[in-house]
This record gives C-alpha cells, structure tokens and sequence, in this order.
C-alpha cells in the first residue's frame, strides 16, 4: 500500500553538504521507488538548487512544497508543526536533527555528527540548550534514526542513551560521475587553475570551513615549521568561503604568508562543479586535520580523482578512509609536520596512496545509500 513520506529539504540552498546528502538520496530513491508519495519540502531560497538535479523533479511520485521556515527558528516549533498535523504524512525524514518537539507524527531523523553538543562548539548557554534539547528529542523519539558513521552512533548512544537498534549506520555516496580518475584534459585544467589562483609550483589542498574542530591553527603551525625546516615552495591552497567571523585563522594566513616572499597559504574561495574536481586533480596531496567530522566527503572525493590523502586519526575519519592516507595526530603539530614531509617527499609512497584511495571510494555509492534509507522507511512504517 502507498505512503505519503515528506522528505525535510530545507536546508537546499542553504547548507551545502546537507543539500547534497538530500538531493542525492532522494534521487535515489526515486528511481527504485515507484510506489510511495513523496513530498520534499524546500524553501524558496532552495529551488534553484533543484536545476542541478532535473530526475527529481520530473519523478510521478514527488512534489515539492515551500514553505519558508528557517532551521533553528520559532517558526520550526509552531508553523512547520501546523503544517505537518495538516497533512499527516505517515512518515517524515528529518534530514537534520532540526524538528517541532511537540510532533506527535511517525518520523525518521539522520543525525550527521554530535559537534555541536561536544566541547569543539562554543556557544552561549542558552543556545547550547536548545540545540541539546532538540537533538537529544529527535533521538529518543524517532522511529529509526539513521547515522552516517558509526563513530556518529557510538556518540549518539553515549550521549542519549537510546537503544543500538534503534540506529542504522548508513554511509554516504560519493559522484563517481564526477569524482573519479578519468578526467580530461587534465594537465590544461590544472594549469588554467594555477594560474588563474596564482598558484606558483606544486600544492596541498584543504577543502572546507574555518570552524575551531577544523583544526586549522594547527595545520597552519605544522605547515609553517615544514616550510622553515625544507626550504620547499611548496603551497597551501584553501578551497572554501573566507570566515570572517574566525580573525585568528586570518591573522595567521597573513603572518605565515608575511613570513616568505611568496603567499604561501592561497584562499580562493568556494569551487563547485569542474572547478572543484580541478582543484582536487592538481593538487600533490589533500589534507583533513579535523577534530571532529560526521563523515568526511572531501578527503574521498580527493582519493576518487587519484590524489593522495594525509588524515587525522581522530573521529570517524579512520572508519571512512580505511588504510588509504597517511595518518597523524591532529593534536600534534610535530606529526602533522611529519606526514606533510613523508608524502611531499616521496614519490612512490604518493603512488600507491593513490592506489589504495582507488579502492578505497568503491565503497561508497549513494544507490546504495538510497536503498538502505528506503529499507528505513519500511521498517518504521510497520
């Protein structure tokens, strides 16, 4: 029998990598689902972003409502909720811990990671409250909650002690579509990137935000201290907006850069479709420090474009990238210095990184992704 099943889409056009994870599980659950009626729920801010995925809204069985109700906001506690009690979907995804607490409906809620309740956040009490009373609601109330790791479950059954059955670790897919090894004209792409960034030599690539569990400061020491140590050139790039809101890691860039003729750490702003995938294919190699991370998408887009990785071994980073980078403490400016030196310095250990980074993406593939969540949907709704 049919179900109507709201998928929560709000954060399209608002945060990127929820986007993503929404607009590419749908997509594919769409295609293996012809029975049950969805309904993706957007904000007007978020329906441009639907052009880059026509599939979805051509599917028969799927419209899309907006309704402008911001994340985090009063509206989500009192007009999302008459909304929901108007319609009666049998089941709604919440494809982020945000939700009315006073929703009585049947639902599943993904959680990505537990940051903003740990001790790498900073806000003030009364936001920390909210944000623990509303994430700690949706994983003790759901149906089924899904998590992208299972590093991310272990947090979710520490922190809220609710049951292990009560959770599916379900990873993320990666486009092999668009990341992936076979890209052509590289060498033209690479170069029209280098010069177009100023982009002297040979580089290391971070892809992302500025946020405290990023670690930035501390890669930025490690950096800094290989750079004394080696005399190379070789460049930092940073793909990502520019957070004015972190004057510490700016302060850094320009004294680190102030400290050698050359701008040694480049910010280049956000790169999305082919300029992403350039930006990855030129670099020598791809750096994650974080702290804490849910999932961790860049580092596997980096490795599916034949890149070598250096990672840190904390959070779900080791679960998700397996024995394909490099690893180091993220606490330890002298190991991520270390690392830096091993893979810039060696040719034939980059080689085989990018070997193992090879095999290591096949395991992760949003069909399957799609699937799996589908097998969520029906074990709740029974």
């Amino acid at each position: 029998m049919s179900k109507r099943i709201l998928i929560d889409g709000r954060f399209i056009g608002i945060g990127d990598s929820i986007a993503r994870y929404v607009l590419e599980m749908l997509d594919g659950i769409l295609k293996i689902d012809s029975v049950n009626e969805y309904t993706l729920l957007i904000r007007p801010i978020g329906k441009p972003k639907l052009d880059v995925y026509p599939e979805i809204t051509k599917a028969k069985n799927l419209k899309v409502h907006e309704l402008d109700i911001p994340h985090y906001s009063m509206s989500e506690q009192t007009k999302l909720i008459k909304y929901l009690n108007t319609e009666k979907f049998d089941l709604v995804h919440f494809t982020q811990f945000n939700h009315p607490v006073a929703y009585r409906g049947k639902f599943v809620t993904t959680i990505h990671d537990l940051t903003l309740v740990g001790h790498l956040h900073y806000f003030n009490l009364a936001k920390q409250l909210a944000y623990n009373t509303v994430m700690k609601d949706a994983a003790k109330r759901s149906a089924k909650v899904i998590a992208i790791s299972q590093y991310t479950k272990d947090d979710i059954i520490e922190f809220f002690h609710i049951k292990d059955d009560q959770i599916r670790v379900i990873y993320h897919g990666i486009d092999h579509s668009r990341f992936n090894n076979k890209i052509e004209n590289r060498a033209e792409r690479v170069a029209k990137f280098k010069k177009d960034n100023e982009i002297a030599g040979d580089y290391v690539l971070y892809t992302g935000m500025w946020k405290k569990h990023k670690n930035l400061k501390r890669l930025f020491e490690a950096y800094e201290q290989y750079l004394l140590k080696s005399g190379s050139k070789l460049q930092l790039v940073m793909v990502g907006a520019i957070d004015e809101n972190e004057p510490e890691i700016l302060a850094q860039i320009e004294q680190i850069n102030a400290k050698f003729d050359n701008k040694m750490i480049l910010t280049v702003g956000p790169r999305y479709g082919d300029e992403l995938v350039t930006a990855y294919a030129g670099a020598l190699f791809y750096v994650i420090p974080s702290l804490s991370e849910g999932f961790g998408w860049p580092p596997l887009e980096a490795m599916a474009c034949g890149v070598p990785v250096i990672a840190s071994k904390e959070s779900c980073i080791p679960e998700i990238l397996g024995d394909a980078p490099i690893y180091f403490n993220p606490y330890e400016v002298k190991e991520i210095r270390e690392a830096i030196e091993k893979v810039a310095g060696d040719a034939s250990l980059r080689a085989e990184l990018v070997k193992k980074g090879l095999e290591q993406v096949k395991k992760y593939d949003w069909e399957k992704t799609a699937k799996q969540t589908l097998e969520v949907y029906e074990e709740a709704l029974k």
